[in-house]
Formats: structure tokens, sequence, C-alpha cells
């Protein structure tokens, strides 16, 4: 049997991609080790060097894997750790705003964090509710209407100047929500249980977002990631459908055993593991046993480059 080492190589990018972001997320690898991971990058000199010592032995493919494996760690690292880049804030100006309002039954949200950490979760007050810092004194700027919300960085540029923001948000669940939000450099948390959104979309860029829709109702979701993670818990007792898209990242579904799950699968260079999460292959989707009987379903197209898709069911979800 001939190997393909070319593919070989990238299976073991992929690999090292996705488990980075994974283990880090469910507390199999500390911050401060993956932080410091961009100091292995000696490991692809010593690669790229094998590759000529060994080019001509049996052994020519090692070298190969030495670097796969060292740029899959490496950028794996900066996938899970995104908002700890640094924003070239000290925190000695650091400034805090604070607001709360009502929204009306039918209205859009817009979370829009650079550089920083959010943590969203419903109300129980029945209205919105910000509380933001920044290490910078650059603050959100905090838009209010009867029907919309917007939460934001002001104007329009973007700087590693502006300093790190920490944001605590909730959402009134009274309220049906159009909710967007764009993360970029940043580590994002929602628990939006009991909130009712008629859409939801996230997009991520060089990040993560941990999004745990138990309780919650939501008519249709897209989660978007580049060079970022996304973990996602769906609630077993409505429907939802959406999209579901990554490049260069790491995806996790956690799937309730009692929820019908239908996947339309496409992807380049890509890991995903349908098969061992119960799925079922028929025609060109993947689908849950129990999905023409469920009494809620899930159907998702997902896309990926460069990237891996892992489902779990709930019992073994962290």
């Amino acid at each position: 049997m001939r190997v393909d080492f070319g593919r070989l190589n990238w299976g073991v990018f992929l690999i090292a991609l996705g488990s980075v972001p994974l283990a880090y997320h469910e507390g199999g690898i500390a911050a401060s080790t993956l932080s410091d991971a961009w100091r292995l990058w000696p490991l692809v000199i010593v690669g790229i060097g094998l590759a000529f010592v060994l080019s001509r032995t049996p052994a020519f493919f090692v070298s190969g894997l030495i670097v796969a494996a060292t740029m899959g760690l490496v950028f794996g690292s900066a996938v899970a750790l995104g908002p700890n880049v640094g924003c070239g804030s000290d925190g000695s100006g650091s400034r805090t705003v604070s607001q709360a309002g009502s929204l009306g039954s039918k209205s859009s949200v817009e979370l829009d964090l650079q550089c920083g950490s959010a943590d969203v979760t419903a109300s129980p007050d029945g209205q919105w509710h910000v509380d933001a810092t920044n290490t910078n004194g650059s603050v959100p700027q905090i838009t209010a209407t009867s029907d919309g919300l917007r939460v934001g960085p002001t104007g329009n540029d973007w700087a590693l100047s502006r300093g790190t923001d920490d944001w605590h948000i909730q959402l009134p669940v009274e309220s049906q929500i159009d909710l967007a939000s764009t993360i970029d450099l940043g580590d994002a948390h929602f628990n939006l249980g009991r909130a009712n959104l008629s859409s939801a979309s996230f997009t991520v860029n060089v990040g993560s977002i941990d999004l745990d829709l138990t309780g919650a109702q939501v008519g249709h979701l897209d989660i978007e990631t580049n060079l970022g993670s996304a973990r996602l818990i769906l609630d077993g007792a409505s429907d939802v459908e959406g999209a579901l898209k990554t490049s260069l990242g790491s995806l996790d579904v956690c799937v309730p055993s009692e929820l019908g799950v239908r996947v339309v699968f496409s992807g380049s260079f890509s890991s995903s593991d349908f098969g061992a999460a119960g799925l079922v292959q028929s025609a060109n989707a993947w689908q849950s046993p129990n999905y023409a009987t469920a009494a809620h379903t899930a159907d998702f197209t997902i896309d990926t480059s460069l990237g891996s898709v892992k489902f779990e069911q709930a019992g073994g979800c962290k």
C-alpha cells in the first residue's frame, strides 16, 4: 500500500489544530501553557533540516510530520487564545460604563467585540443590561432604541492600542430578538437559556465562542469561524436550522439524545466524526437514527476548510 504523505501531513496538522482548542475549553490545558506555544517555532527549522538529511532514507517523512505537528500546535494555540494576543494597554487607564433599558416585543441586538471577553446571559428582570470595562478607557458605544440595541467600538477604526474589553451583558427573554455578534480577537460566552431568538448570527475571527442554547428557542442559527473555535450546545426541546462554517478552526457541537439531527456536510482538508457520534450517512447527508421520529429536529449545513468538526452526545459534553 502506498502512503500519501501529503495527506498524512495535512491530517496531523488538522488533528493538532482542532485538539488544542478542544483540550483548552475542556480544562485539559492551561492558558499559560498555550501562550508559550509560539516558542516551538524552531521545530519548523529542525523539520526543514531533517528533510535534507533524510531525503534519501526511508524515514524522510518524519520531517513533514514535525513541521505539520508544530504548525498545528502553534495555530491551535492561537485559535484557543485569540483574546490573549494583547491590545496594547497596561490597564492604567481602565474605565467602566453601565447602562440598562427596555426592548420592544420584536427587536434587534448587535454585539461587536474587538479584543477582549464577553459574557452574555438572559436577564431576570425583563430589561437589557450592559456593564463594560476597557483597560485603555475606550469603552464601547452603546446605542439603544425601543426596538434595537448595539454595543460596539467607538468609531470605525480598529487599533491594537484600544485596550482590552470585558463585557457583561444581559438580554430580556420577553422580547423576540434578531441577534448578531462579531468577535474579533475575543472570547465570548453566551448562555441564552429561555431566550427567544428569531435568528442568531455569530462571526468569530481569531477567537472563540461558547454558545449554550439550552432552554432557548432559535429559529435560524449561523456560525462562522475564521482561525477560531466554536462550541455549541443545542436544546432538545425546540427546532433549529442553520449554517455552520469554519476555516482554519474547530467546531464542537453537543447534541441532546432526544434531538433529531441532520447534517449536510462539505469540506476540504478537514476532519469530522459524524459516524463516531452515532450519525448515519444517507445520500448526501448525515442524520441521527431518531431523525424521522424525534419531536424536535436540528438541520444544519456545515462547510469546513482546513478545520475540524466534532459532534458529541449530551452525556459526554462538558
